[in-house]
């Protein structure tokens, strides 16, 4: 009787083990990351990619990567990292919400989406969302004090909650550091993404009725932004500033217009899911926000003055703090009222 209830134990410890997809505490081996766009688009992309770079040299694991996906049925791609052994899969896109879960129930290989709080599952699925407008405060005042024609455009790509949570943000911020400003808005399209050519001619419509700074979120449509700030004059001969989001484009502007990016340090958030897989607590939310140190401006332009950069320290600190309460508008319907209700025509 005593052997067959040692036999029957070890057969649970065996069996328990098998189904045990690595070690306790282990990384996983092998991750996979699916990008809608090039990795090198110095915008949502690649700060995805570099972010998960630097979070596999520090644990150790290696990347599957999968990149200018579009944004059609990525399926046969996930499956393909499922097959390549993939313990872990990252869907870098709010457009891939539908398709990674299906996925992640299909196989049992845990998946992370983006702006998908409904399907977060423990141990299976657990989701990316942004808390960005508190750096957005800062651009908007930044852009406040930068302004000469007291007229200033938020040029977007789309209307994803990320992109709302920005534009609130932003004009929070501006109409707090320059109340007599006027803030001008255009959407290039739904989830024109990569649409340069839209970009570049929405900016130069906002810049031809006055705008000399922008604030734009595009991805690869940024490109365009950048392009039409560099190459066309505000209404009194001087530059157009350009304040872009997520990614750092110092080293392609040439006209030196960049006035500063709300950068979004993908890496912050992606060792805090290396760190559930790891302790057995993954299937969370999880947000890239100033409070993990994930949302920052990166360095101001020189031509910004001392006091002003002086100015936006303590309004950060105010803003950690919660001494300055930003607004949180992630639907595109809400940001309408409030930009009306902030900046009436």
């Amino acid at each position: 009787m005593r052997k067959t209830v040692y036999a029957v134990a070890a057969l649970i410890y065996f069996v328990g083990l098998a189904m045990t997809p690595a070690n306790a505490g282990d990384p996983p081996k092998l991750v996979g990351l699916a990008l809608p766009e090039a990795g090198t688009d110095k915008g949502w992309n690649e700060q995805g990619k570099v972010g998960l770079e630097v979070v596999a040299k520090k644990y150790g694991f290696k990347i599957e990567l999968a990149e200018a996906l579009g944004y059609g049925d990525i399926k046969p791609t996930l499956r393909d990292m499922v097959n390549k052994g993939c313990e872990l899969i990252i869907s870098h896109a709010s457009g891939y919400q539908t398709v990674a879960p299906e996925i992640a129930r299909e196989t049992g290989v845990k998946v992370v989406t983006v702006e998908n709080h409904r399907d977060v599952t423990p141990g299976l699925i657990s989701d990316i969302d942004t808390q960005p407008q508190g750096g957005c405060y800062l651009a908007g005042w930044l852009a406040g004090k930068m302004t000469r024609s007291n007229i200033v455009g938020i040029v977007a790509s789309g209307e994803p909650p990320t992109w709302n949570r920005m534009s609130a943000g932003f004009a929070q911020g501006l109409k707090a550091s320059n109340p007599q400003s006027k803030l001008l808005y255009s959407v290039i399209g739904e989830a024109a993404y990569a649409d340069a050519a839209g970009g570049k001619r929405n900016t130069q419509d906002q810049i031809a009725v006055g705008a000399d700074v922008i604030f734009g979120m595009g991805d690869g449509a940024s490109f365009g932004m950048l392009q039409a700030c560099a190459t066309k004059k505000a209404r009194d001969g001087g530059k157009v500033w350009f304040i872009d989001v997520i990614g750092d484009k110092r080293s392609i502007d040439k006209a030196d217009v960049l006035l500063s990016s709300v950068l979004m340090d993908m890496s912050v958030v992606y060792e805090e899911i290396i760190q559930s897989y790891m302790n057995g607590t993954f299937g969370q939310q999880h947000w890239t926000g100033m409070n993990n140190g994930a949302i920052y401006l990166l360095e101001i332009n020189k031509a910004v003055p001392q006091s002003v950069k002086k100015e936006l320290a303590a309004i950060e600190k105010d803003i950690v703090a919660q001494k300055i309460e930003v607004v949180d508008i992630p639907a595109a319907v809400d940001l309408h009222k409030y930009l009306k209700k902030t900046f009436p025509r």
